[in-house]
């Protein structure tokens, strides 16, 4: 998310699917590079828009862009054409259409560009430059980019194609949510009762059922029951319990939580779906992956300060060891007074 760039292009272009989540088909996809107050340049936004769209709609692609980007020290813009070119001519697709971009970028403000096409994200595929010719290559293979192996690591999947990896912000059905949700609106209450109180004991037993429901993810079991899912949501919905929760003590149980948080956000109201969004878009944020934190802050039915925080914090490309650190140490000494605080 805030990675030094040392990557050649054909190294960035294979880190591609990792950095995005899933395997980009007829894809245009923008990677900035931007320069931070210490003089390094990294990875900033990435950004990913349907071919069809971006070659028709080319003002699209830069609001879109100079929104996200206004505002930040670009060094330099790089464009990845994916689209496997089967129609018999010589000359690299779309190169009417790219130049017209190209030239409303540079009225916006973005002044280094690098236009790169690929057919595929294989091994061995052949890529070329828009702009020099002789620059070209063969694409190594993305399963094994250092990129990926750093994805893999942190537990997260590059899925095969978009519509895999949107199948996981899929919802349950509304009368699924809507029972869960009648379920979880008077425990809700109760949760919110005791944190006024100071309820310590309560909150202890709570915090221990989605400590459980963590360690159980660990092992590739998430909630089935409604009952259940409705004590977890309406347990999140304490700001204590939930920011306890925003680090975990192990990349495990990271991992775990984020797939739990997304299962729980799945089956979340809309009322309890703004905490969930939350505490996920954070946990993937500090895992590295952006693609899920970006997409469910978009797929949220309305921004809280934290999910304001997470996208700025990827707008800005913010090192998220610092914060991760920072995060991690305020959980621990929520969870520390939560765990050792008695009843008066």
């Amino acid at each position: 998310m805030s990675e030094a760039i040392s990557l050649t292009d054909e190294g960035l272009l294979a880190a591609i699917p990792a950095l995005i989540g899933f395997v980009p088909t007829d894809s245009l996809v923008m990677v900035a590079a931007v320069v931070h107050t210490d003089g390094s340049v990294r990875l900033g936004r990435i950004t990913r828009f349907d071919l069809d769209l971006a070659m028709r709609l080319s003002r699209v692609v830069v609001t879109e862009l100079s929104r996200a980007l206004g505002d930040q020290p670009v060094q330099r813009l790089i464009g990845a054409v994916v689209h496997d070119n089967t129609s018999g001519t010589n000359d690299l697709p779309y190169r009417a259409q790219l130049y017209e971009l190209t030239h409303r970028l540079h009225e916006a403000g973005f002044a280094n560009i690098e236009l790169l096409h690929v057919p595929a994200f294989t091994a061995g595929a052949p890529w070329s430059c828009y702009d020099v010719a002789d620059h070209t290559g063969t694409l190594p293979d993305p399963a094994i980019s250092p990129a990926t192996t750093e994805r893999v690591l942190h537990g997260n999947r590059v899925y095969g194609n978009r519509d895999a990896f949107l199948a996981q912000f899929d919802p349950a059905p509304a009368d699924i949510r809507g029972s869960i949700a009648a379920l979880a609106d008077p425990i809700a209450e109760d949760v919110q009762a005791e944190e006024l109180a100071g309820d310590f004991p309560r909150l202890r037993r709570r915090l221990q059922l989605i400590d459980n429901a963590v360690t159980a993810a660990t092992q590739g079991r998430l909630p089935t029951d409604q009952h259940e899912i409705a004590k977890l949501i309406a347990a999140l919905s304490s700001f204590l319990l939930r920011d306890i929760h925003l680090a975990q003590d192990t990349e495990q149980r990271c991992g775990a939580a984020q797939s739990l948080w997304l299962h729980l956000w799945r089956h979340a109201s809309d009322r309890y779906a703004p905490t969930m969004t939350a505490l996920t878009a954070v946990t993937a944020f500090l895992r590295k992956d952006s693609a899920v934190a970006g997409l469910i802050i978009q797929r949220g039915p309305r921004p809280t300060k934290l999910t304001r925080l997470v996208h700025r914090w990827m707008r800005e490309s913010v090192d998220f060891t610092a914060l991760h650190t920072d995060i991690a140490d305020v959980a621990q000494q929520l969870r520390a007074t939560l765990t050792t605080s008695t009843e008066s």
